[in-house]
């Protein structure tokens, strides 16, 4: 795996911290943080889907790929347009979780992406966490 991607994947994970830590300092409104944070999650879990849209693009069928492929995007619509902030920070994460472990069984990728993708992951639904903490 290029070094690009993993560099590139940590620094995608500036908002997730970057965010809860601003709103509990206090420097920006728990409510200001909390619907951006949601809206990156929502367009992180969306963009994870997109692994799987290439492969049923690659493959030339619809297999299950496709389906999973829109699922993480439409659950993230959801999240952000019908759920409360507190059931959107319980959903996303889950959504994170669940690709994951689809992905685990589905995916063949360059060594290193398993261990860049699990803590990307983790940190990711930790910081979920931190922003129900402070909510």
């Amino acid at each position: 795996m290029h070094p690009h991607a993993h560099w590139l994947g940590v620094a995608g994970l500036t908002p997730f911290w970057g965010l809860p830590l601003l709103a509990g300092l206090g420097l920006t409104s728990v409510d200001t943080a909390m619907t951006a944070f949601l809206g990156y999650s929502a367009i992180i879990l969306s963009f994870l889907g997109g692994i799987h849209w290439y492969a049923s693009v690659i493959a030339q069928s619809m297999p299950p790929q496709t389906y999973t492929a829109m699922l993480p995007s439409i659950v993230a619509w959801l999240a952000l347009v019908l759920f409360s902030p507190g059931l959107a920070l319980l959903v996303l994460p889950l959504g994170f979780v669940a690709l994951l472990i689809y992905d685990f069984r589905t995916l063949n990728p360059p060594p290193g992406y398993w261990n860049l993708r699990g803590t990307l992951t983790t940190v990711a639904v930790l910081c979920h966490g931190w922003m129900a903490l402070i909510h």
